[in-house]
C-alpha cells in the first residue's frame, strides 16, 4: 500500500502499479509508430533535395586568373560539371541553374560578379547563373548547381 502511494503521487496509479506503466508504455510506442511515416518522409525529402556547394577561397580567387586557370579550378570544374550532367539529364521544361552565394559587402559583389562574367564567357547562360550574399563564409563564394524552381 506504501508502494502504491508513492507511485499514485508520482504517477497518479490506482491499483497495480506495474499495469498502469506497462499500458502508457504501449500507448507511448503507438504514437511513436504512427509519426514514424512522417519522419521517414521528412528525412527523405532533406536528403533529396540536398545540394553539393562548391567552395572558392579568396586565396584561391587572389591568384592570377585566366579562362585556362578557371577551368582547372577544382571547385568551378565540379559545379560546371554537376551543371552539365544535370541539364543534359534533365528535359528542357525543368532547368538547373548555377548559384553563386557571395559574402556580404562590395568586395562580395564585385568577386561574385566577375565569377558570374567568367562562367558566362565559359559558355554558360547568363539566364541559368543567380547572385546572391548568402555565403556563410566571409572569405569564401559558394557555388551550387539547383533546379530552376528552386
Amino acid at each position: 500500500m506504501g508502494e502504491c502511494a508513492s507511485y499514485e503521487a508520482l504517477f497518479g496509479c490506482s491499483g497495480e502499479p506495474g499495469r498502469r506503466f506497462a499500458a502508457d508504455k504501449y500507448a507511448m510506442l503507438g504514437r511513436m509508430i504512427r509519426g514514424l511515416p512522417l519522419l521517414i518522409m521528412l528525412v527523405s525529402m532533406t536528403v533529396c533535395s540536398a545540394e553539393s556547394v562548391q567552395i572558392i577561397t579568396a586565396e584561391d580567387w587572389a591568384r592570377p586568373r585566366t579562362g585556362e586557370s578557371l577551368v582547372r579550378m577544382p571547385a568551378l570544374m565540379r559545379t560546371v560539371r554537376d551543371y552539365l550532367d544535370q541539364k543534359g539529364s534533365q528535359n528542357d521544361r525543368r532547368g538547373q541553374r548555377i548559384s553563386i552565394r557571395h559574402p556580404r559587402g562590395e568586395e562580395g559583389v564585385l568577386w561574385a560578379e566577375e565569377l558570374r562574367g567568367w562562367l558566362i564567357a565559359l559558355g554558360i547562360p547568363s539566364a541559368d547563373i543567380t547572385v546572391s550574399p548568402q555565403s556563410s563564409r566571409i572569405d569564401a563564394v559558394e557555388l551550387a548547381v539547383m533546379d530552376a524552381d528552386d
